[in-house]
């Protein structure tokens, strides 16, 4: 794990780390695919916020705010959700990206629909470790 996570712990801009697959679990509903465990363990080690969780009884309000977030909904449809994202939704989840403060991306299973969407809407490949793929930023 110290592979994947120690460029990440070594940045101390307290932004967001998001995990794919990207998802909430908080009983009914479920929104987005499971997320591996190791995500967790990171997010205790790097000491950055995390854009994944294991919640249980989530109120519906923080469901839909979630849901309102551009990044997020053009993430859960590049991981195999029910709509295309359209030119205009990737300005807006880039323009969401940076303004939540999203710095790093991990791919735990690569999907070329999602490191696509990384790309197109301002990330770039920074390394991969340990099976996984990450991605930064771009121009911070």
């Amino acid at each position: 794990m110290p592979a994947i996570d120690a460029p990440i712990a070594a940045d101390h801009s307290a932004s967001i780390v998001v995990d794919v697959p990207f998802g909430i679990r908080g009983g009914l509903p479920v929104l987005g695919s499971a997320f591996p465990p190791q995500s967790m363990v990171l997010a205790t080690a790097d000491h950055h916020p995390l854009a994944d969780a294991f919640i249980s009884r989530i109120p519906a309000t923080t469901l839909a705010g979630i849901k309102q977030h551009p990044f997020y909904a053009a993430l859960l449809n590049a991981e195999g959700g029910p709509h295309t994202t359209t030119g205009a939704q990737r300005k807006a989840a880039q323009a969401d990206a940076r303004h939540m403060h999203v710095g790093w991306v991990l791919l735990w299973h690569r999907t070329g629909r999602v490191a696509s969407l990384l790309r197109r809407t301002g990330f770039h490949l920074d390394y991969r470790a340990g099976g996984v793929t990450v991605y930064r930023r771009s121009g911070r």
